[in-house]
């Protein structure tokens, strides 16, 4: 069950992650500075609601698929999330820091945290696919 659930969580993850980097961030690109704020203090909230969720379920379910059972996947995986965890909060959220306070809207910066969740695209859509595999090996619940 636990494999399910975590299966779930990184699709999700791969969902909100790709929306925000198809949708939410080359559309930031056009908005004047004051609107930027302005948006970062309405939208932003309804976007972090989501990662409120999902952030702790996805690591919460690899750790404990961690606990019942130490191997290359679970291991990885848990080094994965802990490395976007990491780069959330000391490269990205620091740069959205500086757009809500005002101090640096620069196209530069919103380049800069694009290319940061592209990675994490990248890092989310390989543990869903090792997910996917190890999920239809370790599991009976599949047509």
């Amino acid at each position: 069950m636990i494999d399910i659930l975590r299966l779930v969580f990184e699709f999700c993850a791969v969902i909100v992650f790709s929306m925000l980097q198809l949708i939410v961030y080359p559309s930031l690109m056009f908005y004047s500075r004051e609107e930027l704020i302005k948006w970062y203090h309405s939208g932003r909230d309804r976007i972090f609601i989501f990662a409120i969720i999902l952030t702790p379920g996805h690591l919460i379910t690899s750790v404990l698929q961690l606990i019942d059972r130490q191997n290359m996947y679970t291991i990885v995986s848990v080094l994965c999330i802990a490395f976007m965890w990491f780069q959330h909060i000391v490269i990205i959220e620091p740069k959205h820091g500086k757009i809500i306070a005002g101090v640096d809207s620069s196209e530069e910066i919103r380049k800069s945290i694009a290319k940061q969740n592209l990675v994490r695209i990248v890092i989310i859509t390989f543990l869903l696919g090792w997910t996917i595999y190890n999920t239809i090996q370790s599991t009976t619940m599949w047509l």
